[in-house]
């Protein structure tokens, strides 16, 4: 008789799956149908007796104003559920973002029915102007659809995971559009990018084409191309980054970028630069050489003409202190060796006071203050007859440029590069005129940025490092609407 051939491990499992099933189906629905009774039907029971008028603490998201923007607030804030004895708990996947720690206790703030998925509708209650990835206006020229706000935020993954997400939501998402951006936008200006390493196009910079009206165009960086934006200012960086200093009222001063750069979460990134704080230390405003502390106001041009023509009127009519000036002026003539930009004005003066005030004026404007920073010209006729200083000679200074941002789609700290000198970047030390563009090309940051692939003594840069997936309408934030295109700087 043959011996009988030992089974194989999966021939011994496939005959106890064979066998009767005996107790084992009963026993697991007798321990499946409390598990449905406890974590399904009891909830759902819960969830449709707790109305809001049997559990009045429940926590509802309403909406309300503050300063002119809708934002969500909450009727309860210690975390009540929104079922009877928090019989929903057992459904919650984990702790919310610490940004929506108010809704903790009521699932209904966010899902609107039950065991429905959120809708954007509920996102969009509260963020109102997240604005969209492609606007709305240029939707139809484009084969892209806009996703679910839960399809790249998700919550419930602890009270960080949001900010977490945030900051690396993209990377290959990205790329598996804008690797081949013309077949979902044909007509778009924007060029295929795969990684900032090595496939990625030169920046765009927006640059204004008119300093008056702040009108906008984007120009794309060319190597060895330098781009200038028109400018009535005048301002030399390297005259006054010159490391030897440059004259002020009393000495030799060493000045440095930031001087007069403050960063600051404006469009530009940087806080307004300002006569009063960043330049009236060195550029003096006065107008009478023997009172240096008296100075016209920054501002508007008949402002400074009445200021002008009211304090020579008032010496006029006041002789001791004309008296005391004449005598302040003639220590002014007897002082050998000094330089003297104002000598013209060292006379005497119990002659006619407009003369005077004339005088002042033509130094102000033309050769002193005005001129030496802003476009001036002379203009003919009297100024507003409202006035003091109407009939002094009459003078126009061009408009200063709008404040804009030159990268205005990009995000970009400088807190986080002040361990670097600022003329790693900007070449400012070499410019000698305002008009210049002093941004970096891309080759400049990919000596320290890689892209989503680490490399050696590198920040590994994906996309959301310099980018946001919506627009959050920048440009209108900045004040500037209108936008043209140029693809290159010589168009």
């Amino acid at each position: 008789m043959a011996a009988k051939k030992p089974q194989t491990k999966l021939q011994t499992q496939l005959d106890k799956l064979q066998k009767p099933l005996g107790l084992r189906r009963p026993l697991a629905w007798l321990l499946f149908l409390p598990i449905l009774l406890g974590f399904l039907i009891v909830p759902i029971l819960a969830s449709e007796w707790a109305t809001p008028a049997k559990v009045p603490s429940a926590n509802k998201a309403v909406a309300q104003t503050v300063k002119g923007q809708i934002v969500p607030s909450v009727l309860n804030t210690q975390g009540n559920p929104h079922t009877l004895l928090a019989l929903d708990k057992s459904w919650n996947p984990g702790p919310l973002d610490a940004v929506h720690q108010a809704w903790q206790g009521d699932c209904q703030a966010c899902h609107t029915g039950n065991f429905s998925r959120v809708k954007d509708e509920s996102c969009e209650s509260c963020h109102q102007h997240m604005g969209l990835h492609v606007a709305k206006a240029d939707l139809p020229k484009t084969h892209f659809t806009e996703g679910r706000c839960a399809s790249c935020h998700h919550d419930h993954k602890g009270l960080n995971s949001l900010a977490e997400q945030n900051r690396h939501f993209s990377g290959s998402d990205c790329a598996a559009c804008h690797s081949h951006i013309k077949d979902t936008a044909p007509e778009t200006k924007t060029l295929p990018v795969a990684d900032f390493a090595k496939e990625h196009p030169a920046f765009r910079l927006t640059l204004a084409t008119r300093p008056d009206q702040g009108d906008l165009t984007r120009v794309r960086t060319e190597p060895g191309h330098a781009l200038s934006e028109k400018t009535s200012f005048k301002f030399p960086h390297d005259v006054h980054l010159d490391p030897k200093g440059v004259d002020g009222p009393n000495k030799k001063v060493v000045m440095v970028c930031s001087d007069c750069h403050t960063p600051a979460d404006t469009p530009s990134g940087f806080l307004s630069v300002t006569m009063e704080k960043n330049c009236q230390s060195c550029h003096t405003l006065n107008f009478e050489p023997a009172l240096p502390d008296r100075q016209v106001p920054h501002g508007p041009v008949q402002a400074v003409l009445s200021t002008v023509d009211e304090f020579y009127s008032y010496l006029a009519v006041h002789p001791e202190e004309r008296n005391r000036i004449n005598a302040l002026r003639g220590q002014l003539r007897t002082r050998p060796g000094e330089k003297d930009p104002q000598r013209s004005m060292l006379q005497n003066l119990s002659g006619n006071p407009r003369a005077q005030a004339t005088l002042a004026t033509r130094e102000l404007f033309e050769k002193t203050a005005c001129v030496v920073c802003h476009t001036v010209e002379k203009v003919p006729g009297t100024g507003n007859t409202k006035t003091s200083g109407a009939y002094l000679p009459q003078y126009k200074i061009d408009p200063m440029p709008v404040q804009h941002s030159w990268m205005p789609m990009a995000k970009f700290s400088h807190k986080a590069h002040a361990f670097d000198k600022c003329e790693s970047c900007h070449a400012a030390t070499t410019s000698k005129k305002a008009s210049d563009v002093l941004m970096p090309d891309i080759n400049s940051c990919r000596t320290c940025h890689a892209g989503a692939k680490a490399e050696t003594n590198k920040v590994k840069s994906d996309c959301g490092l310099c980018h946001g997936y919506h627009l959050h309408k920048p440009l209108e934030t900045a004040g500037i609407t209108g936008i043209q295109e140029a693809e290159t700087s010589n168009k």
